[in-house]
């Protein structure tokens, strides 16, 4: 909302002062001040509507009394008690036009005073809804400006779809697509709280209505509802649907990879949705039957990928690279395509490795899938490490969503602190660990296809817990 319609709503809010039917504008039903008032008044009528405006109205009138007392008396008497113009005139022995004058200087004055608390609100419930989301590990996005401009215009509609899906192979960034699109969401306010919840791997042995209620239970953490009373599925189940039923709310269920869990899930979603909406990323194509909004993801163009190769290469100080000509990218993109995983994991192989080298290895092997050419490039990045490095990427299988503090890193790898900085920088520039957090607060944490590798290949964990 500009300046100019923050101040006509204020008007129309104040001349709408007693006016119990009200509208949208006159109401200020755009302003989360106002939503906020609304949580401590019983009922949802046009009664509670009109004393919420209100309240926010008068709180700011009273600042304004601390300002400048006579806009806010001048203020108090034409739109409180309702005094007219020529009334307030000849008790103030003014013209109608200086009272108009003062009057339209003392509704900026109230709008100004009314635009900072929005404002200062706004910042604190963007920062409170963007603190539920795992942290970023992407700096710049490439090739996906429409797909977000698309999925964030479905997720703010008040209106079905309830379920969206974003489908694709592993690498190519529908969770990076899921957190650009709830980070710009977020400031528009369309939902009270963002929960992101995570499908861990199978253990092998639990089917999906197991699988089900323990997505159950996370979202009820998550939620952060005392479940000591709840006795049963069916009664934990009936919490979240009223919660979700009355609490518009945005979760996101990432990494579902099970077939046969997605078709199971999206069935039950859509008695939990509606206002509450769902964002699922997931590798398998979900049946037509299911009533989800699906967004594909496609490898990079070949412009993208040499967007994000020179990108990459500059974050992580490869000058050849970075200033290289299409001619030179060429061969990379020819080799593996347009995955942005696999793209960084190889410019970060060529800080040690030669890149022909690295494309040799890559295209002596024949690839059926994307998980073969992945495993020969996780090889290369393994075999090419320092003794540090592979230490301390041998125990991130253990780092949980949110990642891990550095202090947790010693403990866990044992490495002394400078070895173990010069191992995280390593990690990093080679696009092997994630780097989570802000400047004052970092995380580290790994892929799920890298997490895989180091299960299956490194660390030789039964094939049962890593399926």
């Amino acid at each position: 909302m500009t300046q100019d319609d923050m101040r006509t709503a204020v008007y129309a809010a104040l001349r709408a002062w007693s006016d119990q039917a009200g509208t949208q504008k006159n109401l200020l039903e755009d302003l989360l001040l106002v939503r906020a008032k609304r949580e401590g008044i019983n009922g949802n009528g046009p009664a509670a509507y009109r004393l919420a405006a209100n309240q926010v109205l008068l709180d700011g009138i009273e600042i304004l009394r601390k300002q400048n007392a006579e806009s806010a008396r001048l203020l108090t008497a034409r739109f409180l008690d309702g005094e007219k113009i020529q009334k307030v005139a000849n008790r103030l022995y003014l013209s109608t036009d200086q009272v108009k004058r003062r009057q339209r200087d003392a509704i900026t004055g109230l709008t100004d005073i009314i635009g900072g608390q929005e404002t200062a609100l706004r910042q604190k419930k963007a920062h409170s809804l963007k603190s539920q989301l795992i942290p970023a590990t992407y700096r710049q996005l490439f090739g996906i400006a429409s797909k977000k401009q698309a999925l964030v215009k479905k997720l703010l509609l008040e209106d079905a779809p309830w379920i969206v899906a974003l489908v694709g192979i592993g690498g190519i960034g529908k969770t990076s697509l899921a957190d650009a699109a709830l980070r710009e969401a977020v400031d528009y306010f369309a939902y009270q709280q963002l929960i992101w919840l995570r499908i861990e791997k199978s253990d092998g042995l639990k089917s999906s209505p197991e699988r089900w209620n323990q997505l159950l239970s996370q979202l009820a953490e998550k939620m952060l509802l005392d479940l000591t009373s709840v006795t049963s599925i069916t009664e934990r189940y009936a919490q979240l649907r009223q919660i979700l039923k009355t609490v518009p709310s945005l979760i996101v269920i990432d990494n579902l990879e099970s077939e046969t869990d997605a078709a199971y899930f999206v069935e039950r979603l859509h008695d939990l949705a509606n206002p509450s909406k769902f964002l699922l990323t997931t590798r398998v194509r979900l049946p037509e039957t299911a009533a989800v909004w699906t967004v594909f993801l496609e490898e990079l163009s070949r412009a993208d990928s040499f967007k994000l190769i020179n990108h990459h290469a500059q974050s992580i100080g490869l000058a050849e690279l970075a200033q290289a000509e299409e001619s030179i990218l060429q061969p990379i993109y020819e080799a593996i395509g347009g995955n942005p995983l696999a793209l960084k994991l190889v410019v970060g192989l060529a800080l040690v490795l030669p890149l022909p080298q690295i494309l040799k290895n890559l295209i002596s092997v024949q690839h059926n899938a994307i998980e073969e050419m992945y495993r020969d490039i996780f090889w290369q990045s393994w075999q090419s490490l320092s003794e540090n490095g592979r230490i301390l990427l041998e125990i991130m299988p253990m780092a949980a969503d949110i990642g891990m503090t550095p202090e947790q890193l010693l403990a866990v790898s044992s490495l002394d602190e400078q070895y173990l900085w010069t191992a995280i920088t390593e990690l990093a520039n080679r696009s092997l660990l994630e780097v989570r957090g802000t400047a004052w607060e970092r995380r580290y944490g790994i892929h799920r296809l890298t997490e895989t590798f180091l299960r299956t290949e490194i660390i030789h964990w039964p094939q049962e817990i890593t399926s």
